[in-house]
């Protein structure tokens, strides 16, 4: 295990703005920074970064944390894994202490897979460049293929031995388990245990993850066979999801940024010969129809995707259909169709980088109007085929989110197609409705979960606004939710300050800081919160807020649970500020040590007016459910003409009334929270 020093090391040097920015564009913005959100499909920058607090939150789906739990999320790491990460990027030295054999067989598969996967790269490599076998097949392919020995180094080309069970044997006898050699599929265990080398005589493309591991392989067979496909690719495993990685994207990722613009190619040849022509932002989808999850990767880096086709018909179809995403997702495509007979990769070998960008800015155009062009070849003067024609260009022009895009595609569209532009507008407004539908029903297949999730997500009335935290998704279970989320802010944000306070019944100044303050309030009216996430976090608190460099904030902000870390940034990250009472001698004068005592007053001014304020309007809110649930108990008594009952029951509510009601309202007289 990771010893603490490292850890604080490690928490100290890393720096938000660094880590995101190694994968998300990120513009200025005020004192923070904002990029689209790689955790969901975010189509307006929601994820601000503040590298005052060194944390990340996203306003819209609401994940974020620190630079740790970032790693953890973004690379599906686990949190000792991550620190290693944060620890390499800053150049730091893990010191960890001895584990045990449970410890040690707790280690998750995806850290030995990914361990395995490097194993196998450098294997592959060395064949390619140390064996006979390597040079005089698999080197001697990649240079027919014009590539340069840096480049293949680069790009950490290799070549599998064509021995049925080599490169098994070799990391069984390193001490990799044939479990991780199965389940990352580089080994294939056949009937009677037989055991296969999957990339067996084949030239290896390694696939890299944004950070640079190696997640999986392709490998291309250079035997003519005709029962072996061309082209075998690593199957889908705990670490590598075939839709969520493109081609070529860790070493493109800068020059994407720098160019704001991402080529598109079909293969892995297309993106290594491109890159040595000097063409850097470029990425591929590995043969397969664009998914989702690949053009989210795409947009943390830019808006702007050119898609390179080559001459062949049936090839252009195919990729047609999957570019409909692209629209839908709001990026803005172009389409460069090469010279007959070419391909990426062909054609960048016989251009400069300068010439290759020429004749993309001279040829490149607009997605919809290449489609529309594309389909009116097809149809000839047939006119069942161009209503068919009509009805895709319809589709596709629906997918558009933004509506003046829209509208300069329907001009377009009707001068090309010879058809009314009211008629395509109607058409298209028709389809966009029809796309709504079914996305609603896709998410709420249920009507009533469907009308719940809306009043869930109702706006506040504006009376109640004053004492809320936003929540970015109302998930309540308890109707008192916001309260106890309220009492948590100042747990998180204020744990460890003291304030000092008279006692009423001794009258002495009273010296508690805010954790002990809110544990001692709820333990003497012998409450505890529902949320159990709440309760774990105070239990917590309570234990550690004696300790003498404990920071409640930046404790739970960098807690090794991930739920609670998230809790810690969602609300120490809330829109909503401190009133006035807090803010308003914010121009302190020059000497320092009045400056720190004027800083001290105000915020023990602050503390002893609003921490007490939370606590009793929580109690307020449980008194006022209390209180309705007697009425309601009341009224059923009456109805059932039962006196006594009803007797009995409206004395208990007198009680609530005269212990509790008058004291609260007391010091409820003055809204403390307000909002930005």
């Amino acid at each position: 295990m990771i010893d603490a020093a490292t850890i604080e090391r490690i928490q100290s040097a890393a720096q938000i703005y660094d880590v995101v920015s190694d994968f998300i564009t990120l513009r200025k913005s005020g004192v923070n920074y904002k990029g689209l959100c790689p955790f969901h499909e975010d189509r307006t920058p929601s994820f601000v970064v503040s590298p005052a607090k060194n944390i990340c939150k996203c306003f819209a789906c609401g994940e974020g944390g620190t630079p740790i739990h970032f790693i953890m999320k973004h690379e599906q790491l686990s949190y000792p894994e991550a620190l290693k990460y944060l620890a390499k990027k800053y150049g730091i030295e893990v010191r960890e202490t001895e584990i045990t054999d449970e410890q040690k067989q707790a280690q998750s598969d995806r850290e030995a897979m990914f361990i395995l996967n490097g194993f196998a790269q450098k294997t592959f490599s060395s064949n390619l460049f140390l064996t006979e076998e390597g040079q005089n097949i698999g080197l001697s392919y990649f240079r027919e293929r014009g590539f340069r020995e840096d480049i293949i180094r680069k790009f950490q080309l290799g070549y599998a031995l064509d021995i049925r069970n080599s490169f098994t044997q070799e990391a069984l006898k390193a001490g990799y388990q044939l479990d991780y050699l199965e389940k990352s599929g580089l080994t294939i265990v056949g009937d009677h245990q037989n055991l296969y080398d999957r990339f067996r005589g084949r030239v290896i493309f390694p696939v890299l993850t944004l950070s640079g591991k190696v997640v999986a392989f392709g490998g291309r067979i250079l035997k003519k066979e005709e029962k072996t496909a061309k082209y075998v690719n690593s199957p889908e495993s705990d670490i590598y999801h075939k839709s969520n990685e493109l081609y070529g994207i860790y070493f493109a990722r800068q020059a994407i940024v720098k160019q704001d613009c991402c080529f598109l190619v079909e293969g892995y040849t297309d993106v290594i010969s491109m890159h040595q022509a000097g063409i850097e932002n470029v990425v591929a989808s590995s043969g397969t129809a664009l998914t989702l999850g690949q053009i989210r990767l795409i947009r943390r880096f830019t808006n702007n995707v050119t898609v390179l086709y080559d001459g062949d018909a049936a090839g252009i179809k195919a990729a047609v259909r999957g570019i409909d995403l692209l629209l839908e997702a709001g990026l803005n495509i172009k389409v460069v169709l090469l010279p007959e007979g070419e391909d990426p990769d062909s054609f960048s070998q016989k251009q400069s980088a300068s010439a290759f960008q020429a004749y993309i800015s001279q040829h490149e155009t607009d997605f919809v109007h290449f489609k529309t062009n594309l389909l009116l070849q097809e149809a000839g003067n047939d006119p069942i085929q161009k209503v068919r024609i009509i009805t895709e260009i319809v589709q596709t022009i629906a997918l558009i989110p933004e509506e003046i895009i829209r509208l300069v595609y329907v001009k377009e569209c009707s001068r090309l197609l010879d058809i009314d532009e009211r008629v395509l507008v109607a058409s298209i407004a028709k389809k966009r409705q029809e796309l709504l539908l079914q996305k609603k029903k896709t998410l709420y297949p249920d009507p009533e979960q469907t009308k719940e999730i809306k009043e869930t997500l109702a706006p506040f009335p504006a009376e109640e606004a004053p004492n809320r935290f936003s929540l970015q998704e109302k998930k309540i279970q308890s109707p008192f939710e916001e309260y106890e989320r309220n009492i948590m802010y100042y747990v998180i944000r204020y744990g460890e300050q003291c304030f000092v306070y008279m006692d009423e019944e001794s009258q002495e100044k009273v010296s508690l800081n805010v954790t002990e303050f809110i544990a001692f309030d709820l333990k003497e009216d012998e409450r505890e919160f529902q949320n159990p996430l709440y309760n774990k976090i105070l239990e917590e608190a309570c234990r550690k807020c004696r300790e003498e460099d404990f920071v409640s904030e930046s404790y739970f902000r960098n807690h090794p649970d991930p739920e609670i870390s998230r809790f810690a940034v969602d609300i120490s990250t809330d829109r909503y500020i401190m009133s006035k009472i807090y803010f308003k001698h914010q121009n302190l004068g020059r000497d320092e040590k009045r400056e720190e005592e004027r800083i001290n007053m105000e915020r023990n001014k602050m503390l002893l007016e609003q921490v007490p304020y939370v606590l009793y309007n929580y109690k307020d809110a449980i008194l006022r459910q209390e209180m309705d649930d007697l009425n309601v108990q009341i009224k059923m008594a009456e109805e059932n003409n039962d006196r006594i009952e009803a007797d009995r029951l409206i004395r208990q509510l007198m009680e609530l009334w005269k212990d509790f009601k008058k004291e609260i309202a007391l010091r409820l007289h003055e809204r403390i929270i307000t909002k930005i």
